[in-house]
């Protein structure tokens, strides 16, 4: 009898841990547009505290994927704030810092910080996640800057590059349309 119960949990065991893992991937499978986008935590850079997604329920929130080395990112953070401020209280931009697309250190976003400080002479004003892996898989890439914007109830509008930055695309997302923009085609899950 106890054989016969050793080949079952045998049999059941693989199985059992396979299932976990499929389970465990499925958390993090890359979403698209009409995607529910789960409850992601992020660690804010100035104030190094966590935040999380349903932080900005009823928002449109634009995640930014951003590198300190991406001069067209940067180029844009102007542009980012100027529209957060036209449309304040109703949209978020979140930039993000994905370890693994960007290879940055603390020391390079400190350093990055500090120059951006001392040539705008102010702080830099955009909300900044570091250390990120969880948007990244959600969200995989290769060319930056990369953007995801999500409504205020959580489902993916658009994944676009930073043409489709603009006042009036924000109105439309606004109003819960799905942006006719292109997808950005450079997804990174192919090989993952």
């Amino acid at each position: 009898m106890k054989l016969l119960l050793f080949i079952a949990l045998a049999l059941v065991w693989p199985a059992r841990c396979s299932f976990a893992q499929d389970l465990h991937l499925a958390k993090h499978a890359p979403l698209s547009i009409g995607d529910t986008v789960p409850d992601i935590s992020f660690m804010l850079w100035k104030k190094s505290i966590p935040a999380k997604l349903s932080d900005y329920t009823g928002k449109l929130v634009i995640l930014d994927f951003w590198a300190t080395w991406c001069g067209s990112c940067i180029r844009m953070f102007p542009k980012s704030d100027s529209l957060e401020n036209q449309y304040k209280g109703q949209v978020i931009f979140l930039l993000v810092n994905s370890i693994r697309s960007t290879q940055d250190s603390a020391r390079q976003l400190t350093n990055f910080f500090q120059r951006w400080q001392k040539m705008n002479g102010q702080q830099f004003a955009l909300r900044t996640a570091v250390n990120d892996t969880t948007a990244f898989k959600l969200f995989p890439h290769i060319f930056l800057p990369h953007y995801v914007w999500i409504s205020g109830d959580r489902k993916v509008l658009a994944i676009t590059g930073f043409e489709a930055i603009t006042a009036t695309n924000i109105r439309k997302a606004l109003s819960g349309k799905i942006l006719k923009e292109p997808i950005k085609g450079d997804r990174y899950d192919r090989d993952n």
